[in-house]
């Protein structure tokens, strides 16, 4: 229920293979903040992070057939109804994402590997959770936050964007990614994941892009340079982990 009644919201999902126990999970919210009496287009709040997930799945998508590890899976999630209709709250606030970690924890599903038969939790399929939120504004600073359970994980981005600028693929600005680990509390659609024990990665800029909840936050406010870094270096995580080797495959 919202401060203004019943909503119906829509979360969307896409799985490459749903019979693959494991998942990488790439999410982002698709709705926009409710701005009265404004025009709000939402550009790094969260239309460029879609964007990515969508740049993902395309740029990927020739390649990922002849993958290394056919035991994980990648899995698309778009969550409706992650800002606040009236002020942000436990209540008021990423109503999609509560509602499918709370349906995934109790929907069971078989598994076996062959020689069992057994049932699992869906939500216990997630190797990781990857959260993308206010991106795609100059200057980034994203770093991993405390408590998420991805510390090694996280950091193959820095080490990634490091490789990357080594071989001149990148544009010349600063670092976008940052090792060690935040002890700032951003809520977002990661929470109720997290607190079912599953691993966050939450790729959010820190401090927020100067627009953040402003009718500024368009298309002006985005930097092409700066959203070629980013999908580099997330394309590049995204292969790694599923065992994809781009020059291998035409």
């Amino acid at each position: 229920m919202t401060p203004f009644g019943q909503k119906t919201f829509n979360n969307l999902i896409a799985t490459l293979n749903p019979q693959v126990h494991r998942r990488l999970v790439l999410s982002c919210h698709y709705d926009s903040k409710i701005l009265p009496g404004k025009v709000f287009i939402g550009a790094t709040d969260s239309a460029l992070p879609c964007a990515l997930l969508l740049d993902i799945a395309k740029t990927l998508q020739k390649m990922i057939a002849f993958r290394d590890n056919q035991h994980i899976t990648l899995q698309l999630l778009f969550f409706d109804g992650e800002e606040a209709f009236h002020e942000w709250s436990a209540h008021d606030s990423i109503y999609g994402a509560r509602h499918i970690a709370k349906t995934w924890e109790s929907k069971w599903y078989p598994t076996t590997d062959g020689s069992a038969f057994e049932l699992g939790r869906e939500i216990d399929r997630i190797d990781v959770l990857v959260l993308l939120d206010l991106l795609g504004a100059i200057n980034p600073k994203i770093q991993n936050s405390y408590g998420h359970m991805s510390e090694k994980l996280f950091d193959n981005l820095p080490r990634i964007e490091t490789d990357l600028s080594r071989l001149g693929v990148l544009n010349r600005l600063p670092r976008i990614f940052y090792s060690g680990v935040s002890y700032n509390t951003v809520e977002d659609d990661h929470l109720p994941f997290l607190h079912r024990g599953v691993p966050i990665m939450h790729l959010i800029s820190v401090p927020f892009p100067y627009v953040w909840h402003s009718p500024t936050d368009n298309a002006n406010a985005l930097d092409n340079p700066t959203i070629e870094n980013l999908a580099s270096i997330i394309r590049v995580f995204v292969a790694r982990y599923l065992g994809i080797h781009p020059l291998g495959h035409n």
